[in-house]
């Protein structure tokens, strides 16, 4: 629980309920707050003096029910509890609330708004939904009413009125929302792909570059596109542009250009894109894929020879962890093979703690590549968590 909340309605519910008090009796010659609400107002300080802050507002939450109807005091005991997680709590204050004769058409937008974001956390998304079309959101709430639907439709994974929504959104902030609407017609093209439609899929790949030429993702699938459709060669060419706009994204094309160089009887096509991949990126995982396929290619010694120098040019554990490998299938006695596999153990426990992907926005941390991060929902801020573990 944010603590500024408390700090904001802790001097609200004393005023309140002294003005309460004032009027409900003959005014003193030199007032002063109730004794209940005093009470109320030590407590709730002691309660957050003491980092307590779910005590703090249980006893607050308690005085503001018995002694304030205000609707703005209303409307942040509703968002407070929503926060908490009290979900019913908060629906109920935002209905009765709506039941209130006299409201203005403002407030009302106000009090639907908050019901719908009760219903989103409660995952009854078409209640939510249907609150916020509703609402015809005024100027005030026409954003914010815009940012939920777009979750909402994220949600239930309706790509075309998610794209809606951010188109309109995107006329109304200076907030360019370009790549995200790249993601949903990269996520529909996923969908045609599926389904077998392929052209339907490349349009889909093309409107995501055009709203956002820079996307990896549709670089990606206009890439898989070209190669299922046997244009190899072209595919190659655009998955090279990774290179050059996305180095941390080339590992994750790296065996379909493999696959494509191969359908060319062109081995060198897939060496001179990881040479260039090289240069641009640092990721460790495509100098390992090299070696292997120099190994692959009856070219052993050229590999090994490849990786001494890597590792001794940049004490790479990963090139260390391949090196051993290597060795311990080697002619040697059984007790320097049984050592190789004892320290290969190590490096490749110490590399599996270090590999993977990482959100950049909050930290989110797995196993496989996600273009909508599951933690925080951003979109395309998961790069590669590099092993890249090295000794001076």
């Amino acid at each position: 629980m944010d603590p500024t909340w408390l700090l904001v309605l802790l001097p609200l519910a004393v005023t309140f309920g002294w003005l309460a008090a004032r009027r409900a009796r003959p005014q003193p010659r030199q007032p002063s707050a109730p004794k209940g609400i005093s009470e109320t107002y030590f407590r709730s300080i002691n309660f957050l003096a003491n980092d307590q802050h779910d005590k703090a507002l249980d006893v607050l939450a308690k005085a503001l029910e018995d002694h304030d109807e205000s609707l703005e005091i209303q409307l942040a005991l509703g968002t407070l509890f929503r926060r908490r997680g009290e979900i019913e709590k908060a629906t109920q204050i935002h209905q009765s609330l709506i039941s209130r004769p006299g409201l203005r058409p403002e407030q009302k937008s106000q009090v639907l708004f908050e019901l719908a974001n009760d219903y989103f956390k409660a995952g009854l998304l078409d209640r939510s939904e249907n609150l916020l079309l509703e609402l015809g959101a005024g100027d005030g709430l026409r954003e914010p009413a815009l940012r939920l639907l777009i979750q909402i439709y994220e949600s239930e994974r309706e790509w075309e009125s998610a794209i809606a929504a951010a188109s309109r959104l995107d006329s109304l902030t200076a907030e360019a929302c370009s790549p995200v609407v790249a993601q949903y017609h990269c996520e529909l093209g996923e969908r045609d792909l599926s389904a077998g439609d392929y052209a339907a899929a490349k349009s889909r790949a093309d409107e995501a570059l055009k709203r956002y030429a820079n996307c990896a993702r549709a670089i990606i699938l206009l890439g898989r596109l070209e190669a299922l459709t046997d244009k190899h060669r072209q595919a190659v060419s655009t998955w090279m542009r990774l290179c050059e706009e996305h180095p941390d994204m080339v590992h994750e094309v790296a065996r379909l250009v493999q696959t494509s160089a191969e359908s060319l009887g062109k081995p060198a096509l897939y060496i001179d894109f990881l040479n260039r991949a090289l240069t641009a990126s640092a990721d460790e995982r495509l100098q390992l894929l090299l070696v292997d396929y120099l190994s692959s290619q009856g070219r052993a010694q050229e590999a090994e020879t490849h990786l001494l120098s890597w590792v001794d040019e940049n004490a790479s554990l990963p090139g260390v962890h391949r090196l051993l490998e290597m060795r311990t299938g080697e002619d040697a006695d059984a007790v320097s093979r049984q050592d190789y596999r004892l320290v290969q153990r190590v490096t490749g426990k110490l590399l599996a703690e270090r590999t993977g992907y990482e959100c950049r926005f909050c930290g989110f941390q797995g196993k496989s590549l996600h273009w909508q991060c599951p933690g925080c929902k951003h979109w395309d801020t998961t790069v590669p968590r590099l092993a890249t573990t090295k000794w001076s």
